[in-house]
């Protein structure tokens, strides 16, 4: 035996390398995964200074939450023993949801299929957090049953808190519900669900502190890292769905958070099973490099595919919409429904591409029970499709008037303001269908309302407000209103609007030059708005600047036109134009 060899046998056996807590590195794991709200708050906020909700929510929606369901479908297509283990999962899911989206998009269904939508990315939502909390607990071989089960209930928990507490969320999801025929849901009911969830949500995290306290009497103490991120998480959830004033802005501050982690840990995921795993398709093997270009690429794939719900947007011809529509909804469906089980932390392939198992073996073995009840899973989403359509055919089977409708959906409102009291949105809509039917009075008490609950920061109660004083005669009020709508909103989708009633309540208070500013503005912003021509042609035919008035008029008859959408506006250009020919 020689020197070096007796010298082995007699020393001490090295101690094991720690396992480090972390996923990818202290730095990176708070700047992608934990402690990533710290960065989005103050972005969002300066985005927020420069754009308007609604056009955030449409660019997160878009580029975001639609382009990162490509990573979860890259994996699902890409990774041979995966595909083969799921052959059936993968092919015949796709076209049966495709085939129930498309028939709900030419019925009222499309505003129930909202409501599930809402409901099962809730879901994934909290499970991706769910995810994490397991993933930190493994890197430190806490695996504790209790544990387990407890964390996924606390995320279940808070994650309801932050929903049924969420005015805007509640209030989202009752009226597509009322839209698509649902039943009327008694407020008490309600009120009465939500103390229920709260009361339980305090008891399951009291038993959850209790537990981490024995827990880590009998030396199983969980990663602190998980609790930083479920506490992180289930706070910032609670502020975009509770405390934040507009809940598409809301809405879009958690998607960001949400797709960060997910876009991260899959980059992260492929990294380690192209290093190891043989069966990795060639493209993730091409893709899923080291490489500052690569990333690139993964980032510009994702914006690409996210490019599909920004397109159905664009689409005007509504087949070719409702059919883009349809791949979106598909294409949502199906990376909540795939995400549910190809990132299973107790999956061996995937433990292997988390870092947290040596053994990077794939179990392809599966009995055939359990594609039984992975079938029967499906039940709830058939049950609910199911459900909303015999509703809406019930629905529709009682309001046969148009008179009828009108009436049942201003009551639905008035019951959703009873729901949601405190809630501005609510008056606000309430507002809008009492003045499209005529009831000026009651708009204007509606619009108030809002207006006081928004403390004065409601740009479109302000818009709305302005639209009832100018058909009660009192455009000075209206200009106040139309005015404070553009300085809390310059940017907002209905800015030309504002412009143009400006226009309108300035001409009747006979300020040409300040109407003839803000018409022209109204056309700046929206040059096919055919109706400010039309105002504008009006004030210079008024004015005498006939050729101006010419030119103006021949726009809006051109505008209305091309529309479709003339009616009185086209048959009032036409009969200015004609106006100017009289002697």
């Amino acid at each position: 035996m020689s020197q070096e060899t007796a010298q082995d046998v007699s020393s001490p056996p090295l101690a094991p390398v720690p396992r480090s807590p972390w996923i990818i590195s202290r730095v990176w794991d708070l700047v992608l995964f934990i402690a990533t709200p710290l960065l989005i708050l103050p972005l969002l906020w300066l985005w927020r200074q420069r754009s308007s909700p609604d056009l955030i929510y449409a660019f997160v929606t878009a580029f975001g939450a639609t382009g990162h369901h490509l990573p979860g479908l890259m994996r699902a297509y890409g990774d041979r023993s995966l595909f083969r283990r799921f052959r059936l999962r993968f092919t015949l899911v796709p076209a049966l949801l495709l085939a129930t989206t498309l028939p709900l998009l030419f019925t009222e269904l499309r505003q129930g299929m909202m409501v599930i939508l809402v409901l099962w990315g809730f879901w994934h939502g909290l499970m991706q957090v769910y995810g994490f909390a397991r993933i930190y607990d493994a890197k430190t071989r806490n695996h504790h049953p209790r544990t387990t089960r407890l964390d996924w209930l606390l995320c279940l928990s808070w994650f309801g808190v932050g929903l049924i507490n969420s005015d805007g969320r509640v209030y989202q999801m009752l009226e597509a519900l009322y839209q698509a025929g649902g039943p009327t849901l008694d407020p008490v009911w309600i009120d009465g669900f939500r103390n229920l969830w709260n009361a339980g949500t305090a008891v399951v995290t009291l038993a959850y502190i209790l537990h981490l306290s024995k827990a880590s009497s009998e030396g199983q103490s969980p990663n602190p890292l998980k609790l930083l991120t479920m506490a992180i998480s289930f706070g910032y959830w609670w502020y975009a769905m509770v405390e934040v004033d507009n809940i598409l802005y809301g809405i879009a501050l958690f998607e960001i958070f949400h797709d960060v982690q997910y876009l991260a840990i899959v980059w992260v995921f492929n990294l380690k099973r192209v290093d190891g795993d043989p069966n990795v398709g060639s493209f993730s093997r091409f893709l899923f490099r080291r490489s500052g270009p690569m990333l690139g690429l993964y980032i510009g794939l994702i914006a690409g595919y996210g490019f599909l719900s920004n397109l159905q947007a664009q689409v005007t011809f509504p087949p070719i919409q409702n059919i883009l529509i349809g791949l979106v909804w598909t294409s949502t469906l199906l990376h909540f429904y795939f995400d549910g089980f190809i990132w299973k932390v107790r999956e061996k392939g995937t433990r292997a591409g988390l870092g947290i198992s040596e053994n990077g073996a794939n179990d392809d073995s599966r009995p055939l029970t359990d594609g039984l009840l992975h079938a029967s899973k499906w039940t709830p989403f058939v049950a609910a499709v199911a459900a909303l359509t015999l509703a809406q055919w019930w629905d529709s089977g009682i309001y046969v008037s148009l008179e009828d409708r009108n009436r049942r959906d201003l009551e639905r409102y008035q019951h959703l303001v009873r729901v949601v009291p405190r809630y501005d949105h609510a008056h606000l809509t309430l507002g809008t269908r009492h003045y499209a039917a005529g009831n000026l009075a009651a708009a204007g008490k509606s619009l108030d309302r809002a207006l006081t609950l928004s403390g004065d920061g409601n740009a479109k109660a302000h818009y709305n407000r302005g639209l009832v004083d100018a058909a009660q005669k009192d455009p000075q009020s209206a200009v106040g209103h139309y005015l404070r709508s553009l300085e809390l909103a310059p940017l907002s989708d209905q800015a030309h609007h504002a412009h143009f009633a400006l226009g309108a309540a300035y001409q009747s208070l006979n300020e040409p030059d300040r109407a003839e500013s803000h018409y022209l503005q109204a056309l700046t912003i929206q040059p096919r708005f055919a109706v400010a021509s039309l105002g504008l042609g009006g004030l210079y035919r008024h004015a005498g600047k006939l050729d101006k008035a010419r030119f103006h008029l021949l726009n809006a008859v051109r505008l209305l036109s091309e529309d479709g959408k003339g009616g009185t506006h086209l048959e009032a250009a036409q009969q200015q134009l004609e106006s100017l020919d009289r002697p």
